[in-house]
């Protein structure tokens, strides 16, 4: 049941500090601006039923802008009315990442007159699974990415797009690939502007959770590149149906925070999440419990959780949140949302919700301060 992720992400996807020429920073992540790069990764295929990629455009302005794919020589002019959607449909065949371990030419480029909000929703009418997107500049050099393990063939996968001519990225798995490099050794690719280089685990049981991509030296500071990550399809936890498609952009570990809130969906009964640190000796509170050790990539998840959950780092941390699926959660299949901060604050916001036959229905989460209730 797709409709209660898309709207939970276009909330969380929102609550950012911003204002117009904001530099990211450790307690701040632009998530509107004007120059945005996409990627769509391979979505559950034995049941094709209308395919769609869709980015989902939003302002406080009216404005206009071009999606293009260079690569592949499309594009598209848009039009955004204030406080309205508009949705610019991407052809599968030239959107859709397929091939492993093999750079393509992929990468979707959104550029707008005016600030806008950018969301990418991959749907197949069983499966799907949208994203925030980053604009350029909150992108980094290093990233610690969040997925899940699949079903199958339909395993955890990421997918860097490059921003900049001679990026070059160094990648080290958790576990290892459907192209046959290890788990733990490191493997350097280079890319150039708009090209997408996507990478799938060689086992259904893998997951790419804590695996490291970060620019060389090579490639520097000044070349920074977008990650995609999820799974093809899984069950969440493990042997909850149905399976469902998972994606998220992920953010650098720069702009980790310290402190998290994760609320239950009001449609189902439970919900998981992970807590993952980025350096060795990270302490992780959970509603004032006893500390837990987690060293580099090492993560702590909770099934079945049905409260609200405060979550505490004394070193910066990444929370991610995933529904579950229907048979343990009553409603709803997988979907996974990495969060922001409890730094992070916005009073107003502009959002977008899905329109279809399947999607009926629609939840919304709102966090705020006690004495703001009213």
């Amino acid at each position: 049941m797709y409709f209660q992720k898309i709207f939970a992400l276009a909330l969380f996807a929102c609550l950012f500090s911003w204002t117009p020429n904001e530099v990211a920073a450790q307690d701040v992540i632009p998530t509107k601006g004007k120059e945005f790069w996409v990627g769509f990764m391979q979505n559950y295929e034995v049941e094709a039923w209308q395919e769609e990629l869709n980015l989902f455009i939003v302002s406080d302005q009216n404005t206009t802008g071009l999606v293009e794919i260079p690569g592949q020589g499309w594009s598209q002019a848009f039009a955004v009315i204030a406080n309205q959607t508009t949705t610019v449909t991407i052809p599968n065949n030239i959107g859709e990442n397929y091939l492993n371990e093999t750079i393509d030419t992929k990468g979707i480029y959104v550029t707008t007159e005016d600030t806008v909000a950018v969301f990418a929703i991959n749907f197949n009418g069983y499966t799907a699974d949208g994203t925030k997107v980053l604009p350029i500049q909150s992108l980094g050099v290093e990233y610690r990415i969040s997925s899940y393990q699949g079903l199958s063939s339909w395993g955890s996968e990421f997918l860097i797009v490059a921003t900049e001519d001679d990026t070059e990225v160094e990648i080290t798995p958790t576990v290892a690939t459907l192209g046959g490099q290890p788990a733990g050794v490191p493997f350097t690719v280079s890319l150039n502007v708009g090209e997408t280089y996507q990478v799938k685990v060689s086992s259904a049981g893998g997951d790419f959770m804590g695996t490291v991509i970060k620019g060389t030296e090579n490639n520097g500071e000044c070349r920074p590149f977008a990650v995609f990550s999820g799974t093809s399809c899984t069950n969440i936890p493990v042997g909850c149906v149905a399976c469902d498609h998972i994606y998220e952009q992920n953010f650098p570990v720069e702009t980790w925070g310290t402190e998290f809130y994760v609320v239950p969906f009001s449609f189902a009964t439970s919900y998981t999440y992970r807590v993952m640190a980025n350096v060795n000796n990270t302490n992780v509170v959970i509603n004032g419990g006893a500390p837990i050790l987690l060293n580099a990539g090492e993560f702590f998840e909770d099934n079945d959780v049905s409260d609200v959950i405060c979550v505490i780092g004394d070193r910066p941390i990444s929370v991610t949140q995933y529904m579950e699926g229907i048979s343990c959660a009553g409603s709803g299949d997988p979907a996974m949302l990495i969060l922001n901060d409890a730094t992070q604050k916005i009073d107003n916001i502009t959002f977008s919700t899905v329109s279809s036959t399947v999607i009926t229905e629609h939840g919304l989460n709102v966090i705020m301060e006690t004495a703001d209730v009213g």
